[in-house]
């Protein structure tokens, strides 16, 4: 990897980029002598500890191409101390960029990036080719019925927003105000058919040979008013069966040839109780469920950087137990204290408001149902010991 993998920052770009940058430390990256860095919405205590530099870019305007490109060439400057090279503009830094969540249809800012950096994930026409919201059907995959333009009567259908991500886009589609003007941009969002069923996903790491499946993750919704489908916490090594396990990794592979998709992604489905899989769509980047694998069998990120730079494949196996994690918010207005047991993402002396981003609770056990029980019920806990203190009261802790 080390030849393939310069001693330049790595700069991590996600709307929480924790999680990605305690997994490249577990892989020993960036390579000797180049600092990691990150730009994200929250500067948790995690994150802060994992990396060498920070900047703050709020979740409204991860996407937006210039307050991006700033956020990335702030973050670049030498530290404190050291000389700026008087050569070129930061901005010019010779650097590796890793992107996360929260940027799955922002083509602009992906573009913007990629021009200037060296991005390490599935190359960008990979990336948009994967997001192609007709791709499963093209390639005869099975999926829901799914459309450009609104159906005409829009009861059982969903419209799902290309430029969001964790659930927060995928509204009923009878909900949603069209424009009147009868042009509707099928970038920006796309109709599908509701489909009942247990949602799962297959993360897996595409390669120029294949893919290497990685573990099929149970998950579920956390919702909110107006954010039905609001994605809660999923669960790693979860075992669907025979015939499912076939299908998504099938598909899969399908997406991966069709597309040419390299590295870390994740393939969403939902799984009727028949066993029937039905695809809803690829997240052609690391997902929230690499870190389930991560904690317990290291390296995950060698196999990414490896499949994305054309590098040999390292040997990678997942560990027997399994893991699960939610995502907790904050149930009343509060400032956070020391950090619970099994918690990441904690903003120690932060102010939150009513259903903020408050941490992410981790459990693990011998089965992913096991597990997803445990950090379901250790996140019912915390919010109950939340509700117990008013506002203004001690710090929660």
């Amino acid at each position: 990897m080390s030849a393939v993998l310069d001693a330049v920052p790595l700069v991590v770009v996600a709307a929480s980029a924790r999680a990605l940058a305690e997994c490249l430390r577990r892989a020993g990256l960036p390579a000797a002598g180049g600092r990691l860095l990150a730009v994200d919405a929250f500067g948790d205590d995690d994150l802060l500890a994992a990396v060498d530099g920070w900047q703050h870019l709020p979740l409204d305007e991860l996407a937006r191409p210039e307050r991006l490109r700033h956020a990335i060439a702030n973050v670049l400057q030498p530290p404190r101390g050291e000389q700026r090279d008087a050569a070129g503009p930061v901005s010019c830094q010779r650097a590796d960029v890793l992107i996360g969540g929260g940027l799955d249809g922002a083509r602009d800012a992906l573009r913007a990036i990629g021009a200037e950096y060296r991005l390490l994930n599935t190359p960008l026409e990979s990336w948009l080719a994967a997001r192609e919201p007709l791709l499963f059907g093209q390639l005869g995959i099975d999926a829901p019925q799914t459309r450009a333009h609104p159906p005409p009567d829009p009861r059982g259908w969903l419209c799902k927003h290309a430029d969001s991500s964790a659930g927060l886009g995928v509204t009923p589609a009878a909900a949603v105000a069209l424009r009147v003007d009868g042009r509707h941009d099928t970038v920006a969002a796309y109709w599908q058919r509701r489909v009942g069923g247990t949602p799962v996903s297959l993360l897996f790491c595409a390669h120029a040979g294949g893919i290497v499946p990685v573990g099929i993750n149970r998950q579920w919704c956390s919702p909110a008013p107006g954010l039905p489908f609001r994605f809660g916490g999923i669960a790693g090594g979860f075992d669907p069966g025979e015939g499912p396990r076939a299908a998504l990794r099938l598909a899969a592979e399908r997406v991966s040839a069709a597309s040419g998709l390299r590295g870390l992604c994740s393939l969403d489905a939902v799984l009727d109780r028949e066993g029937r899989m039905r695809a809803l769509e690829v997240n052609p980047r690391p997902t929230a469920s690499v870190e389930l694998y991560d904690r317990a069998a290291p390296g995950l990120m060698a196999l990414h950087m490896a499949a994305v730079l054309g590098a040999a494949l390292p040997a990678w196996r997942p560990a027997a137990t399994c893991r699960a994690l939610a995502w907790v918010r904050a149930p009343l207005p509060l400032c956070t204290g020391d950090a619970p047991r099994a918690c990441a993402d904690w903003r120690r002396g932060a102010v939150l408001r009513v259903d903020d981003p408050l941490c992410t609770l981790h459990a693990e056990a011998s089965d992913a149902l096991t597990a997803m029980r445990r950090v379901r019920s250790a996140a019912a806990h915390l919010r109950r010991r939340l509700r117990c203190r008013a506002v203004g009261s001690a710090p929660a802790g």
